[in-house]
């Protein structure tokens, strides 16, 4: 499984850069052990990209419906992992809360849907809510490109494009130990908002030093 992931893993991002022109920042915002990446999400394009610029194997949330043919074996070779429902179910956060106590990276998608105009659309408080369950952290994910090249209106993506993924500042969980549980699943949704912003407004001011 693991070289079946290194093998598609390697062809995205062979892709991506080739096609797609993508550039990756933010490298020295990783860490060892479990976090949520947190993107904005704009593109069926954004879950591969941010896979392809990881920097370490990364997990998925998939409908369990997926998973009741060979397609399911191949995207559980590719991390993917089935959950009922929404993701705010109490099994997909049992599932979720499982995978970052083992150490793993989890992509989750803060706004719970494509953005129909390329702008950050409201931070779900759930994402606070992981991460004071599993006391982790988030990892904020600025996509550029990918509404341009692949919006929800389009049925096929444009076969040429500029992209980047940066990736900011964790937010840690430790930051908000003595606050009420609810008041701080707030203050991080509200947070994770604003390193979002953030990150955009350093890519598009020229990515100068590192991403906040």
């Amino acid at each position: 499984m693991k070289v079946f992931y290194f093998f598609v893993i390697t062809l995205t991002r062979l892709i991506f850069k080739v096609f797609y022109g993508m550039r990756v920042y933010g490298h020295e915002h990783y860490f060892k052990g479990g976090a949520i990446l947190a993107p904005n999400h704009v593109s069926y394009f954004d879950p591969p990209i941010v896979a392809a610029a990881s920097p370490e194997n990364i997990h998925f949330l998939a409908r369990e419906t997926l998973f009741r043919s060979w397609f399911g074996k191949m995207i559980a070779a590719l991390n993917a992992h089935p959950v009922q429902g929404q993701v705010n179910n109490l099994k997909a956060i049992k599932t979720i809360c499982g995978l970052l106590k083992k150490g793993y990276k989890v992509i989750l998608f803060p706004e719970g849907t494509r953005s129909k105009d390329n702008t950050l659309g409201e931070i779900k408080p759930g994402i606070g809510m992981l991460v004071s369950r599993s006391e982790t952290a988030i990892i904020p994910v600025y996509i550029h490109g990918t509404f341009k090249i692949w919006p929800r209106s389009r049925k096929f993506p444009r076969f040429f494009g500029r992209t980047a993924v940066v990736f900011g500042s964790p937010i840690h969980w430790d930051d908000y130990t003595d606050m009420d549980k609810k008041e701080a699943q707030e203050h991080i949704a509200h947070r994770l908002a604003s390193a979002l912003e953030e990150l955009r407004k350093w890519y598009e001011s020229g990515a100068d030093g590192n991403p906040p």
